[in-house]
Order: structure tokens, then sequence, then C-alpha cells
């Protein structure tokens, strides 16, 4: 029966698949189509080519970043207009406030979402006063982003998101769209930080190999026991794929002496 069940599975397969019919179609329409031999060893190549020319773009493209920030005026000014990704342009929060700027959107292909690629965005974290000296500061000194930022767009159009982050928080990023959190918190409220991002962190930060020893002893527990772990795990939500880390619980039992 096993035999038989084989025979069976077999002529199921090529009737679904219709193999003895896609190979008479092919034969009997030889006269429309072409086969050609690759070169594997030059597609291999062509493809190296192709994404050592993408990296390099994107290097130069991060590189003409910040050249024109060198040596730029560190002095704020309270009068800076920018947009900000968080204002409810509905409820027209930009209106009656002269250092804001109401971008005019428009629905984009390529982001499937608003944007103005004549203006930049600002994010700054739900914690940080954007009334602030430095605040202010890195509101003056990142606005010459936006020119290098449309230029890098121009060189190359394939360049989606381009985003800037400081070690305050704030963010900037081109081109102008408002603010999504894609995570919808339950109480509504934006906890991004762009220095918690990843690709912040493996850029501000050398590879770590980090061991972290949590008390397990009998006299942790309840609110003690928790608040470890709760350290603990927004300590493993600040590393990056590079870093090494193991986490190792330490229980003392301490025998009496005779």
């Amino acid at each position: 029966w096993v035999d038989q069940m084989q025979k069976e599975l077999v002529t199921l397969a090529d009737t679904a698949a219709a193999g003895k019919s896609l190979t008479q179609i092919f034969l009997s329409n030889q006269h429309l189509y072409t086969v050609e031999q690759n070169d594997a060893e030059e597609l291999v190549a062509r493809a190296a080519r192709n994404i050592e020319q993408l990296l390099h773009k994107r290097s130069a493209a991060l590189e003409v970043k910040f050249t024109p920030l060198k040596g730029t005026n560190c002095q704020f000014d309270d009068e800076i207009a920018y947009y900000n990704a968080k204002d409810n342009l509905d409820a027209n929060e930009t209106e009656g406030r002269k250092n804001r700027i109401r971008p005019d959107f428009q629905e984009d292909p390529s982001f499937k979402r608003l944007t103005d690629y004549n203006h930049t965005a600002v994010h700054i974290p739900t914690d940080i006063y954007d009334g602030s000296t430095i605040v202010l500061n890195e509101l003056t000194w990142t606005e010459e982003l936006k020119e290098v930022f449309r230029k890098n767009r121009e060189d190359d159009p394939t360049l989606l998101w381009q985003v800037f982050g400081s070690a305050t928080g704030l963010a900037r990023y081109y081109p102008a769209s408002p603010w999504m959190d894609a995570r919808k918190t339950p109480s509504k409220i934006d906890l991004y930080d762009v220095r918690r991002r990843p690709w912040y962190i493996q850029g501000a930060a050398s590879p770590k190999d980090m061991l972290i020893l949590v008390d397990a002893s009998g006299s942790v527990s309840g609110l003690t026991l928790k608040l470890i772990r709760t350290s603990v795990s927004e300590m493993l939500e600040t590393l990056s794929d590079d870093d090494y880390v193991n986490v190792v619980s330490v229980s003392i039992i301490r025998l009496p002496t005779c």
C-alpha cells in the first residue's frame, strides 16, 4: 500500500503542477522566446559594483551633511522659525505662533503620506522644553541642514528619509511630514526619542561587553525584585546588535558554621 500511495501522490503532483502541459507549451512556442546563458561570475561582480556605488553615494551624502555645520555660529536665535512635526495642523496650532512654519503638504507616492520638500521637520521629545537655550541653539545651527538635505535629494533621488539626531534629543528630518507614532501607546503620549534609536546608539557608542548580575537571594522579593527586572529590561533596550551581554542571577545561600 506504500507503493500505491507513492504512485497516487506522484500522479496528484503531476496533475496539480501540470508539468507535462507546461513542457509541451514551451516546446510548441520556441519561436516566441530565446534562451541565453548567463555568466554567474559577471552577475556577482556587477551586483558588487552596484552595491559599492550605492554605499559610496550614501557615504558622500553623509559627509556633505556635516560640511556646512563646521564653524557654524552657535549663538541661538530666539526668533528661529521651524515646523514642529507634532503640531496638530487640523487644530491650527501653528497659527498665532510667529516661530512656527505651516508647510504646504502634498500626498507623496514614494512615502505614501503627506510631505513637503521645501521644509524640514523637527521632533523634540516630550520631556524636553522646546524653549530652552540648548534647544533654540540647536534649532538655529541645524537649520543649515535643509539645503544640504535638498541637494542630496537632487543628487540621488533614491534617498528617502534624511535624519539628523542631536545629543539633546532634537531630531530634524527631511522631507517635512507630520509626526506619526506607530506604537499607539494607550496614554497617547509620544515616547519617541532619537537617542534611543538603534542607529543613533550604534553611531554614538562603541561595542560593549556587558555582564549583568541580578541579586536573586531570598531577601530580594516583591517591589524590589520588580524594580530590578525593570531596570535590567531598560538597560537591555539601550544595547545594539554589536553588543555582547549576559544576564546572571546570583543567589547566595549562607550555610551555618559548625
